[in-house]
């Protein structure tokens, strides 16, 4: 009787301990709804944020805004600290002390950082706010973008973002961030857009990084809407930076319709983009890879038998071993050691 009651109570326990967690899990998705400005506060709170943002300030000002200057300093480093150490009860504070224009640009920049590593999707809207007000000084605008994509990841600033990255009347910076938040949020909806940026930025650095972001989403998605102008890149070589970036999108993606095109940079006597080349070839792997890579191991310079060597190995096909052993002695010492010991590796696995 005794071992039932006992067994009843415990019973209860857990179900009162479940429903107190359901409770809580409850009132801070109900938080999570409100928007941050809305957010009930903690007078006591604020005041240390206040507080711990004014000497934050002091150290921004010392160190001449100078932002590496001001990570190193063991000073900030702790006031940060402390502010993490106060949660999300802050985060309401950090905004009005981003928020003040009139503030340093560093200490505001901090304060939005702060945002974005609480990773609470009530951040967001603030944060997308900071990004679009061009007012703004352009380092807190891509500041802000690489703390959304980057940081945060999160598809609803997707078209924010877009917005940003389209808007030729924006720094390049801001553009170029904007941009490279793709490499993160795996968004089909950027896609378009990124293609178009190929098309229409006069940056060359915007471009590039619009390739790579494209790269990004084909390689966690199955969309494939990109291959096709990524491989009229490669194809044309009319610019050598964009040609290595979409040769390296496309090997991320494993895509085999660029192989004849890698191909052909193998045979050119133009080695602009060999490395890539061969890297892109050794993760897409299959036979035709194999082939074009086996003809480099024959290549008079030593680094392109070396890289051509690794990316073999990398394949996994132990029919390439003889020919890899064939070449060791060309390379020089230390080149000749690594492969070595991969190729050992390779001679042990089980493929």
């Amino acid at each position: 009787m005794v071992r039932k009651v006992s067994l009843f109570v415990l019973l209860l326990i857990v179900s009162s301990l479940m429903s107190a967690a359901r409770l809580d899990e409850s009132a801070r998705n109900d938080t999570l709804m409100i928007p941050l400005e809305e957010w009930e506060r903690d007078e006591r709170v604020d005041k240390k944020v206040y507080k711990i943002a004014e000497e934050l300030e002091q150290v921004c000002i010392k160190y001449k805004d100078d932002p590496e200057a001001i990570g190193w300093s063991p000073v900030a480093a702790e006031l940060v600290n402390d502010l993490k150490k106060l949660g999300e009860l802050a985060l309401p504070a950090i905004l009005d002390v981003a928020k003040d224009t009139s503030r340093n640009v560093e200490l505001r920049k901090i304060m939005m950082s702060e945002l974005g590593f609480s990773y609470n999707p009530a951040v967001i809207k603030p944060l997308i706010n900071f990004l679009q007000d061009k007012t703004e000084d352009p380092s807190v605008r891509y500041n802000v973008a690489d703390l959304l994509g980057r940081i945060l990841k999160d598809t609803s600033s997707t078209n924010a973002l877009i917005e940003t990255m389209e808007d030729k009347s924006n720094p390049v910076k801001v553009r170029w961030e904007a941009v490279h938040s793709f490499v993160f949020i795996h968004d089909e909806r950027a896609i378009q857009p990124l293609l178009n940026i190929i098309k229409t930025d006069p940056s060359i650095e915007v471009k590039r990084i619009s390739i790579s972001a494209l790269g990004a989403i084909g390689t966690s998605t199955e969309n494939r809407e990109m291959v096709s102008p990524l491989l009229e890149i490669v194809e044309s070589g009319d610019n050598p930076i964009l040609q290595y970036h979409a040769i390296s999108s496309l090997g991320a993606m494993k895509e085999s319709r660029v192989i004849p095109l890698l191909e052909e940079v193998v045979k050119s006597k133009d080695r602009t983009n060999i490395s890539v080349t061969i890297w892109a070839l050794g993760n897409i792997g299959g036979s035709m890879a194999k082939d074009a890579l086996l003809e480099l191991l024959k290549d008079e310079k030593e680094g392109i038998r070396f890289d051509a060597a690794k990316a073999l190995i990398k394949m996994g096909d132990k029919s390439v071993i003889p020919e890899i052993e064939k070449v060791i002695s060309t390379l020089n010492k230390n080149h000749s050691n690594m492969i070595s010991k991969s190729l050992d590796k390779l001679k042990r696995s089980n493929k």
